[in-house]
């Protein structure tokens, strides 16, 4: 009896897990499905369908003496899976995984003349279709891996009074490096940059390099620049859908019979390329780009405790670091992310032989830096989550609400904090259905 109840709140406690991960809120960068693989553990001819839809309220305001207020920076968005997994022979199953990976969907509202980020905005998209083939080696042992195909594409604009002065000055200091003769030092636009924002020393250097009124006239071209942002809309980045392959391995350990697994699926990065058209300064260039999807590794865990109720654990990691996405005539990172680690523990607790229910706390360390990019203005979370699965026949409903509390975090332009963001939230709403046939 023991066994057979234990299993079924395995079942319901893994099912609510995966119904939740749509439905998470906030998660580490751009961090949407977790990409788990627990689907190869479901039952033979098992489909799933599940629709997460996450609110966030992400408020902030100018550092500095700008006028900015934000409100809802942080745009809603909605999360769709899908799975279908059935068994070859008793020691050979396999799944096939529809998931959206990653994504942004931020805007700043405000006016981008008298506001330091007002008209920026990043929309990012991405799908992913994964086949998982999983081998039993004896009752307890299984290794899995299979290919996953996964699509990438992105808007993005950069508009308002840190952005106007950023990216001007850098283009003011590339106009002046490229007439400069051969072997001559090149200028750094941060010395630029403080000598534009008024620093005697900075202006002395400039001019005692490159002779005098070199600092003014730098300034004579940034002032045109930064004329030509304002009227032109800023900074806009357009990114065509690519496709390409990669694969997921992984391996797991089990007693059934007190309902306890521990798996690890590991998947690699995803080398990408694409067309990308940019706009800036009143001209459209088009060019292409390489990047990079991250790597990660999922750590999932589970075992029951007592008489129907199960422990939950699951880590995640992600190499955000390594993503870089550097426009051509931009030649900045549109990324810059932390790598995310993301940790969560949870309770499951069958209540009869229909009706199991679950809580879990999710938390995600704050980053190292002192300031965060704006498509991304917070910096850890704690969050709460309960759920139910209701079962009757083959049929198993499950579904959750998640709050999180969202780090505060100081939103950074050429490494200077220009907009501050505190208290917070995001809710996530997830819900699933899954027929074993």
């Amino acid at each position: 009896m023991r066994e057979a109840y234990m299993k079924y709140l395995a079942t319901g406690a893994s099912t609510l897990a995966l119904a939740l991960a749509a439905g998470s809120a906030g998660a580490a960068g751009l961090d949407r499905s977790g990409q788990s693989l627990l689907p190869i553990f479901a039952a033979d001819n098992t489909a799933a369908l599940s629709f997460g839809f996450v609110n966030p309220s992400i408020d902030g305001e100018d550092i500095g003496g700008a006028g900015g207020d934000y409100d809802d920076v942080g745009e809603s968005y909605t999360q769709t899976g899908l799975a279908y997994t059935n068994a070859i022979t008793p020691q050979l199953n396999y799944s096939l995984m529809f998931d959206q990976p990653y994504g942004a969907d931020i805007d700043y509202d405000a006016n981008p003349l008298t506001s330091n980020l007002g008209g920026t905005y990043a929309d990012l998209d991405s799908e992913a279709l994964t086949f998982v083939m999983r081998y039993k080696i004896g009752e307890r042992f299984s290794i899995f891996g299979g290919i996953k195909a996964e699509r990438v594409n992105a808007d993005v604009g950069l508009n308002g009074v840190a952005y106007r002065n950023a990216i001007s000055t850098s283009a003011a200091t590339r106009g002046f490096n490229a007439g400069l003769p051969a072997g001559a030092p090149a200028l750094d636009s941060t010395t630029v940059g403080a000598a534009l924002a008024g620093s005697p020393d900075a202006a002395a250097s400039i001019d005692g390099t490159y002779g005098a009124g070199t600092t003014a006239a730098i300034g004579a071209a940034f002032e045109g620049l930064s004329d030509t942002f304002a009227a032109t809309d800023g900074y806009e980045f357009e990114m065509e859908d690519d496709t390409k392959a990669g694969y997921v391995l992984g391996f797991a350990y089990e007693i059934p019979e007190i309902a306890l697994r521990f798996s690890a699926a590991y998947s690699p990065e995803i080398e990408h390329d694409g067309e990308i058209t940019e706009r800036i300064f009143g001209e459209t260039f088009t060019s292409d780009i390489d990047y990079v999807t991250p790597q990660s590794l999922n750590l999932d865990f589970q075992t029951g405790i007592a008489e129907g109720t199960l422990l939950l654990a699951s880590y995640r990691w992600t190499e955000f670091s390594a993503v870089d996405l550097v426009p051509t005539r931009l030649g900045s990172d549109l990324v810059n992310l932390e790598d995310g680690h993301r940790y969560t523990l949870g309770l499951g607790r069958a209540f009869t032989k229909d009706f199991a229910g679950s809580m879990s706390v999710t938390y995600e360390p704050e980053g190292s830096e002192d300031v965060v990019s704006p498509l991304g203005p917070t910096d850890g979370l704690w969050g709460v989550t309960l759920g139910g699965r209701y079962s009757n026949g083959g049929m198993n409903l499950s579904g959750g609400i998640n709050y999180s509390w969202l780090g505060d975090a100081d939103a950074g332009v050429a490494g200077q904090p220009v907009a501050s963001f505190e208290d917070n939230h995001a809710v996530g709403v997830g819900l699933r259905a899954e027929y074993t046939f």
